[in-house]
């Protein structure tokens, strides 16, 4: 509950008001059945203007009450959405700040549910869980003492169903904790398996496969059903329990409390205000219960939100140094790396020097570590400690937001948000200018298809850029790079969509403008046409660099290169 206190601590000039006025309103509460016992009396002894004034000081009472209410439920529940918003933000701020391999380990629908689904359990215990918090202490104590001094032996007789629901609220808190937070669980694999059938309904209608993933959501289904069900047999025999002992209460009043009116002990209008008492009283005894029952489930979700907002990102700065520019020299030391709990070593002993403003071209069969040395470099992992540096510095001692501002990257799959085309393009660069716009997809050799579609720059693209061909996603992709003209250029097999004459204009495009720019590129690829323009090549096997040097060096060798190019080129004269 730490992150809820806090924001008390932080709102306490908003809290204080409105405890304030629920002292009010409660103490009202308790007020208006001395007035009706007064009126009640009045009336055995037929006396019409007392009986009016008590009728309007009730009238008055309520009046108020209800203007109080309804100021301090706008208040609260103004305070509480304001919460709600700082947890889903500081929970999507955390998302965007962890890194790759936080994912790979969490149920992204999962994920999504504890914006949703658990945030939601925290707002309702802050609205109903405060208002009966506070009822049950202020408004129960009271209501008990002025039952006591009117009549103490009544008071300690009806009280007494009313206090049975104490224990039978408490029993059944750590039942609904345990049973909610498996409901919240559940509900997060339930959003998974939506959100993967959504995103893949092409694979699926492809291999028929419909009928496979919906006997998978059923079974998702049927345990999120079972588990639901069980807090609704708890809360199935929870209210009428309670409604049982609030009427064992009446009975006890008209028995017992009959008597007493007969022998005269008490009057009729103190039977008429115990009554309304008892109808008071109920509503603190069922609201431990209720605030029992909000306060566990809000805790169960607290725990999952917690879970997120006190993970530290294994990517992270730790000491670092006052680097504000980067020029482009990279070099790699001596590089091995392994994956956590992986059985070995993705990288060996990696030797790399790329100076400012030359072109590497990497290569090798899939798996050989192309991708992982691409993502070391940018520390979407990190990488053993003085194995990395660009301009003499460890990667690890540049500030994580001096390395990113600085490196453009282009993934093997491109991911695309759904927003115009114009947008992706801009994403590294908001302000950038219809010019430098139209020089990046010129670069990428996109223009012919944007201006095939009917809205141009301004086609939404939809979401992961599912409306456009896998090349149109790369080609988008590099142009998004292009436009940041960073000092550091990673491209990580971007072509590999892209028919052969379409990567030949762009491969001529890409060398060009690095060159006019000093831009330090990294290229990997396993077509040679795309490697074949690069300043030096580096050929990656098992992890380990096999050979390196230029395209011509490596030809005569006739090493893993060597025999690349020949299937390559006899493939190309094959097909035409």
């Amino acid at each position: 509950m730490k992150v809820v206190f806090k924001f008390f601590k932080k709102e306490i000039k908003w809290y204080i008001p409105v405890i304030l006025m629920l002292i009010l309103v409660d103490l009202s509460q308790v007020i208006i059945p001395l007035f009706t016992k007064k009126a009640v009396d009045a009336i055995s002894k037929s006396n019409v203007d007392l009986i009016i004034r008590y009728g309007i000081y009730v009238l008055v009472i309520a009046t108020g009450i209800i203007i109080i209410r309804y100021t301090y439920n706008f208040i609260l529940r103004k305070l509480v959405l304001k919460l709600d918003f700082e947890l889903k933000t500081s929970l999507f701020a955390k998302y965007v700040k962890m890194p790759k391999s936080y994912f790979e380990k969490q149920e992204i629908g999962d994920l999504m549910a504890r914006v949703t689904n658990d945030t939601r359990a925290v707002r309702m215990f802050l609205i109903m869980g405060f208002l009966g918090g506070i009822d049950i202490i202020l408004l129960g104590v009271t209501t008990f003492v002025m039952m006591f001094i009117m009549s103490a032996k009544l008071a300690i007789s009806v009280s007494i169903p009313l206090i049975l629901l104490i224990p039978l609220a408490l029993n059944f808190g750590h039942k609904i904790h345990r049973y909610f937070k498996n409901v919240q669980s559940i509900f997060g694999e339930m959003t998974v398996r939506v959100r993967e059938a959504i995103s893949g309904i092409r694979v699926i209608k492809a291999f028929t496969r419909e009928n496979f993933y919906l006997k998978i959501f059923e079974g998702v289904n049927e345990k999120y059903l079972r588990e639901n069900m069980k807090l609704v047999k708890l809360d199935g025999f929870l209210d009428p329990a309670i409604d049982f002992l609030v009427n064992s209460s009446l009975f006890i009043l008209v028995l017992y409390g009959g008597t007493l009116v007969i022998k005269n002990r008490i009057s009729l209008g103190t039977l008429v205000a115990f009554s309304q008492y008892i109808g008071t009283l109920a509503w603190p005894m069922m609201a431990v219960g209720f605030t029992i029952s909000l306060m566990q489930r809000a805790r169960a979700s607290l725990s999952r939100i917690n879970e997120v907002l006190n993970a530290e990102p294994e990517v992270r700065d730790i000491k670092p140094k006052n680097i504000d520019k980067i020029k482009g020299q990279i070099e790699v030391r001596n590089l091995s790396f392994a994956y956590p709990n992986a059985e070995y070593a993705v990288l060996k002993n990696i030797f790399l020097e790329i100076n400012p403003g030359e072109l590497l071209g990497i290569t090798g069969p899939t798996g050989s570590g192309k991708t992982t040395l691409m993502e070391l470099i940018i520390r979407v992992y990190n990488p053993p400690e003085k194995t990395i540096f660009i301009d003499g510095y460890d990667v690890m001692e540049i500030p994580l937001k001096v390395l990113r501002n600085n490196i453009a990257y282009v993934p093997q799959d491109p991911f695309l948000f759904s927003d115009t085309i114009a947008e992706n393009i801009k994403l590294g660069k908001k302000n950038a200018t219809d010019k430098e716009i139209e020089e990046a997809i010129t670069i990428a050799a996109i223009r012919k298809s944007i201006e095939s579609f009917p809205d141009k720059l301004k086609t939404r693209v939809g979401e992961k850029g599912i409306t456009l061909s896998g090349g149109e996603r790369q080609r988008i992709a590099i142009a998004r790079a292009v436009i940041t003209k960073r000092p550091i250029m990673l491209f990580d097999d971007p072509l590999s969509a892209v028919d052969t004459e379409t990567e030949k204009e762009i491969i001529r495009n890409l060398k060009e403008y690095l060159k006019k720019n000093k831009i330090t590129a990294v290229i990997t690829s396993q077509r040679v046409s795309a490697l074949s323009v690069t300043d030096k090549i580096a050929v990656l096997s098992h992890g380990k660099i096999i050979e390196k040097g230029t395209s011509d060096e490596l030809l005569r060798n006739e090493g893993y290169y060597y025999h690349l190019y020949r299937k390559q080129i006899l493939e190309g004269m094959e097909t035409q």
